[in-house]
């Protein structure tokens, strides 16, 4: 099922630590959890990372999140807590893991929406032919999280459906950021901010529930590309229909993370 960890990590050398770029996230990842049955050459690949923050409410720490979509096992990292981990050449002692769960079923036993509100808090972009889309396309948004969500799922969603859904979802409202990616030999632009994708009203209720699921599954998953790096950081709102009284729909068991943009990795004390 998909699951999260967050993890408070307490700086080896507070004052010496700097800026975590994204293929040392992603060698973190591979090193705690390739073991569990990630093929590192899997074009898609059942885990994501968030970029390294502040911990918002533990000064002088730091915290990134692990996800983990495959539905058939679950690496250990709750027995993290007291391990040494290492980014770089900068060494982190695991003070707590905060634990989280998701189950497909429970995603998909959402109440259906036909909007959505997502947060990319870190850089996110898209490849379509060999070129990076710096744009949130709803057909590349939602076809990517439907391809993550059939690799890994026991059930998966419908060719149909899916189909009917790329060729209908829309991009209605958005505030976003251009912002780079600093992928070491390579840039890349994207972006940061968040966008609001809808489905007409007339939309039948099987579709609207796809559209539900997957929105919420973002939060997992991650968007875009190179999510296994620290990119495409996302947190979802659902809304539900538009009636006074209504709150937004709360997706299951997210994760105690902080919500706020973040265009770059950081480390606890910035650089």
């Amino acid at each position: 099922m998909p699951s999260r960890w967050q993890l408070l990590l307490h700086p080896a050398n507070p004052t010496r630590t700097k800026h975590v770029p994204p293929a040392q996230l992603h060698g973190l990842a591979c090193h705690l959890l390739e073991g569990a049955g990630a093929d590192h050459h899997a074009q898609t690949k059942p885990f994501s990372i968030t970029p390294l923050i502040e911990a918002p409410h533990a000064p002088g720490n730091a915290t990134l999140a692990l996800s983990w979509l495959n539905d058939l096992t679950t690496p250990p990292l709750g027995l993290l807590k007291g391990a040494e981990v290492r980014l770089g050449s900068q060494f982190f002692t695991v003070e707590d893991v905060q634990p989280s769960h998701a189950p497909y079923a429970a995603l998909e036993a959402l109440p259906p929406t036909r909007r959505a509100t997502l947060n990319f808090l870190s850089v996110t972009y898209f490849n379509r032919s060999g070129r990076w889309i710096p744009l949130p396309d709803p057909e590349l948004l939602y076809g990517s999280l439907a391809r993550r969500w059939n690799t890994f799922t026991p059930h998966p969603l419908p060719d149909d459906l899916i189909t009917n859904l790329l060729s209908t979802v829309r991009l209605t409202a958005h505030e976003l950021r251009s912002a780079p990616a600093d992928l070491g030999q390579a840039t890349r632009t994207g972006f940061t901010g968040h966008a609001t994708f809808t489905l007409p009203h007339s939309t039948p209720g099987d579709l609207a529930a796809v559209f539900t699921c997957l929105s919420a599954y973002a939060e997992a998953a991650g968007t875009g590309a190179q999510t296994t790096h620290g990119l495409g950081w996302t947190t979802t709102t659902l809304h539900p229909p538009s009636t006074p009284s209504h709150h937004p729909i709360t997706v299951p068991s997210a994760a105690p993370i902080a919500r706020h943009p973040a265009q770059r990795t950081q480390s606890p004390h910035g650089t």
